[in-house]
Parts: structure tokens; C-alpha cells; sequence
């Protein structure tokens, strides 16, 4: 390449105006597809182990220790999250963000496959559980490393004026990770009985991780690096240590980062997961209803997504995401409500409503909102610390707060009271926070 045009590419990366090209489409695809199989993995432990896991792997605790159990392993992923974000965040803004994602994405599905090859309680004692810890602790650190290094692989390779739309792709291929993940363990509960699911057909849907891995691998490999991060690689602006200086310089940064991510997650986890276990475990629904209401959930936030993000690519991220927390706190009692009727339909009725409209609301514009608070060189670090920190305090550990709660005899009050309180701060945090739809990065 000539010196003029690498001058040329270099400026069109600084304006954000790099046009859609097809190699651009394929990098779409490839973050995309990974973050597909990633919230696949992911999503089928979550939704598997409220059901399964405290039979095959804590089956000398009573139902309530028991099911505190299978949270406590759920909120180590999370846990394990931010440190995830710091290291892979290092080095994507270091060697690049497409290294990272092969490395994290291969880590998640051969986790996921070890889990499902893990020895229950029964064969091992108490090795069994140790190892279910590891092995949830090792995937969120894999899953905390993905994410942002997605977003930024295409935020910064998208056209100026659309990088909301395109960022949000990788949120609206979460959505079908989860549609996978639910509508398997669906089919699986229809088709095999309570007790065969319970006693070896749960492994399946982590068996299959191995054969995504496979593919996911090959696609991810085929894709070029960010146009930003080479201009940056060229002009010799790498930072040594990067987290270092998102530390020193961009703390408010961080903190915006960390509350979006936190109600969004909060709200999503509470709804789903925490759900889940609930109307199986205590209300004695049946399984497949619940995963089926999550499964429909999704396709229509797979939709809305997209939509949504290329609104605020018009109007700004903000916006969105304090309707968002507006309605989540009008509409939580209600849908508290329809949950306790034990009805099927109506549960299915507010998993949709939940999760397809108002979670999309604060999720859409979450994706471009957070990597625009950081510039190249730390985008990575910076985003995915808040990120993860969010997710951690919120998402990570709501379906154990929400158990805790109503073991203590709060009921739903309590649990809505404690989402509430999490929204209040992101509203106030939010509208504090800069628009960056409009900024170059």
C-alpha cells in the first residue's frame, strides 16, 4: 500500500467514515456468530442448572441451600467476569482485538463441553462441586474477555453515522444464543422425561459447545483486524498499560459503564433466570413453559435490538436507556403478579414484555454507549471494566439476592424494592453521562 493511501485509510478511520464493504459484512458476521455461540454457552448452564444442578451436584443440601448453591456457582461466572474484561481487555488494546476473540471464544466452548462431561456428587463427593466452581469460574473469565473486544472490533470499523446499528448486532446475537439455548433444553424437556433430563440428557446441550467451537473458530480466523486499531498501531500510540490508564484518567467513564450494564443485567437476570427457578422449583410450573416464554422473548429482542440502535444512532443512546428504566420500574410489580397466578400464558406474556421491549430499550444502544466512552487506545479496558463490573454487581448476583429475599419471608415487595433502588442510581448515572452518538472516535 502506498504511503497516500495508507494516509488515506488512516483518515478515514479517524472520521469514522469507513464505507460497508463486503469484508466489513464479514466481520459483522464473525463477531456476531461468536457471540452466539458464547451466549449459548453461557445460557445453558443458566438455564440447566436452576433445574438440574442441585440434585446432581449439592444433593445433601434442603431445597432452599440447595438452590442458594446452584446461584452462588451461577454468580461465580460473573465474578470472574471483570477479571476476564482486565486481562483480555490488556492485551486487545495491546496485540489487537482479534487475537482475543479466537482465544476467549475457544476457552467458552470447551469449558462448557468439560461441564457437561463433569461427574456428579454421586461418583466424585465433594470434588464434583469444586470442580463445577472452576469450571463456571474459568468460563465467565473467558466470556468477560469477549464482548467488548467484539464491540470495538466493529464499532470501529463501522460508518460514522450507523455505529450504533452495528454495534448493537453483537447485543441482537445474544438474544439468539439464548433462543438456541432455551429452545433446546425446550425440545429436551418435551421430548425426554423429568427424571431422564435430570439424570443424563442436561449434558447434551453442552456436549454439542465442542462442535460450535469447532466452527466458530475456523469463521473468526478469516476476519481482518480493527481499521482503527492498525492507524493507532502505525502512528505508535499503544499504550503500555492501558487499564493503568483508564484507572488515573477515565473513572467517570467507568462508573456510566458500570451502571447501564448493571440495571440492564439486573433487570434481564431477575427476569429470566431468578424466574425460572422460582415457578419450577416453588410454584411447580412446568419447565418447558418457562423456557418457552424466554425462547419467544428473544426472537422478538433480536428484532427490536437493531431497531432500536439505529433510532439511536438518530436521537442519541441515552434516551433509550433511561425509557428503559423508567418502564422496568412501572411494569416490575406487574409482572411479579402474573408470575404468581402460575399461569403459563401469562407468564409467557411477561417474559415477552420483560425481556422483547423493555430490556431491548436499555440493551440496544448499551453496546455503542459504553465503547464510546473510551478512546482507541483504551476502548477495550475501559469498556469492558465497566462493563463487567456492572454485570458482576447487577446480573451476576441478582437471582441469589432475589432467592435470599424471598427466603426471608420479603416476598416479591422486597425483590422489586431491590431492583428499583439499582434503577434509580443508573437513571441519575445515565443522565449525567455525555451523548456520544454524535463524537468521532
Amino acid at each position: 500500500m502506498s504511503n497516500s493511501a495508507e494516509t488515506m485509510l488512516g483518515a478515514q478511520a479517524r472520521a469514522g467514515s469507513v464505507p460497508v464493504t463486503p469484508a466489513f459484512r464479514k466481520l459483522v458476521v464473525a463477531s456476531s456468530l461468536g457471540s452466539v455461540i458464547e451466549h449459548y454457552d453461557f445460557f445453558i448452564y443458566a438455564f440447566t442448572a436452576p433445574i438440574v444442578f442441585g440434585h446432581v451436584f449439592f444433593p445433601k443440601m434442603d431445597s432452599l441451600a440447595g438452590m442458594l448453591a446452584v446461584y452462588g456457582t451461577f454468580a461465580v461466572g460473573f465474578v470472574a467476569r471483570p477479571l476476564g474484561g482486565m486481562v483480555f481487555g490488556h492485551y486487545g488494546d495491546r496485540l489487537g482485538r482479534k487475537a482475543m476473540l479466537t482465544i476467549t471464544f475457544a476457552l467458552m466452548g470447551i469449558v462448557s463441553f468439560m461441564i457437561g462431561c463433569l461427574p456428579g456428587y454421586d461418583s466424585i463427593g465433594p470434588a464434583a462441586p469444586a470442580a463445577l466452581v472452576i469450571l463456571r469460574f474459568v468460563q465467565g473469565f473467558a466470556f468477560g474477555g469477549e464482548y467488548m473486544n467484539a464491540v470495538s472490533l466493529t464499532l470501529e470499523n463501522a460508518p460514522h453515522a450507523r455505529r450504533g446499528f452495528f454495534a448493537s448486532l453483537i447485543n441482537a446475537s445474544g438474544p439468539i444464543g439464548v433462543i438456541l439455548a432455551s429452545g433446546f433444553i425446550a425440545l429436551l424437556g418435551f421430548a425426554f422425561s423429568a427424571q431422564d433430563f435430570a439424570q443424563w440428557v442436561w449434558r447434551v446441550p453442552f456436549l454439542v459447545s465442542l462442535v460450535l467451537v469447532v466452527l466458530g473458530t475456523y469463521i473468526r480466523l478469516q476476519v481482518d483486524e480493527s481499521i482503527l486499531f492498525k492507524a493507532m498501531q502505525k502512528a505508535a500510540a499503544r499504550p503500555k498499560m492501558p487499564l493503568l490508564d483508564v484507572v488515573r484518567s477515565w473513572k467517570k467513564s467507568v462508573l456510566f459503564g458500570c451502571l447501564v450494564n448493571m440495571v440492564h443485567s439486573t433487570f434481564q437476570y431477575m427476569s429470566t433466570v431468578f424466574v425460572l427457578g422460582y415457578a419450577v422449583k416453588t410454584l411447580g410450573m412446568p419447565q418447558y413453559s418457562v423456557t418457552f416464554g424466554t425462547m419467544t422473548a428473544n426472537v422478538l429482542e433480536m428484532f427490536m435490538v437493531p431497531l432500536i440502535a439505529s433510532y439511536s444512532d438518530r436521537f442519541g443512546r441515552r434516551a433509550f436507556i433511561m425509557a428503559g428504566i423508567l418502564l422496568a420500574v412501572a411494569w416490575y410489580p406487574i409482572y411479579f403478579q402474573l408470575v404468581a397466578t402460575k399461569d403459563p400464558t401469562l407468564l409467557i406474556l411477561g417474559l415477552v414484555v420483560s425481556v422483547g421491549i423493555i430490556h431491548a430499550l436499555m440493551f440496544a444502544p448499551e453496546a455503542a454507549f459504553t465503547a464510546e466512552l473510551f478512546p482507541t487506545q483504551v476502548r477495550v479496558s475501559g469498556s469492558s471494566l465497566g462493563k463487567q463490573l456492572g454485570i458482576v454487581l447487577g446480573g451476576g448476583t441478582a437471582p441469589l439476592v432475589g432467592t435470599a429475599l424471598m427466603g426471608a419471608g420479603g416476598g416479591f415487595s422486597l425483590v422489586i424494592l431491590y431492583f428499583e433502588a439499582i434503577a434509580a442510581c443508573a437513571f441519575v448515572g445515565i443522565l449525567l453521562a455525555p451523548e456520544s452518538a454524535r463524537h468521532s472516535l
